[in-house]
């Protein structure tokens, strides 16, 4: 059986248990928040990865229609690639 069933068996051992519990309660949701918070910023990493290769992407069109050998439909599909 349990050595503290009451507070009349042991009323000091019987606060101490208590506040142990509610350590280990907040501890554990301390552990769930710090999870949440990882997965939270892998979100957010691979959210700007993503915008980066858009951005290298973007940039990598620019330069090409910079080209002055490309004609005007051909700046207009790097456009078109541009705004999708």
């Amino acid at each position: 059986g349990l050595r503290i069933n009451s507070a009349k068996d042991d009323a000091a051992g019987l606060a101490i248990s208590d506040r142990m519990n509610s350590q280990i309660r907040g501890m554990t949701q301390a552990t769930r928040n710090a999870n949440d918070g990882v997965s939270m910023a892998q979100t957010a990493e691979g959210a700007l990865s993503s915008s980066g290769d858009i951005l290298q992407r973007v940039r990598e069109l620019a330069v090409q229609s910079s080209n002055a050998s490309n004609s005007a439909s051909d700046r207009q599909a790097l456009q078109t690639e541009v705004t999708q």
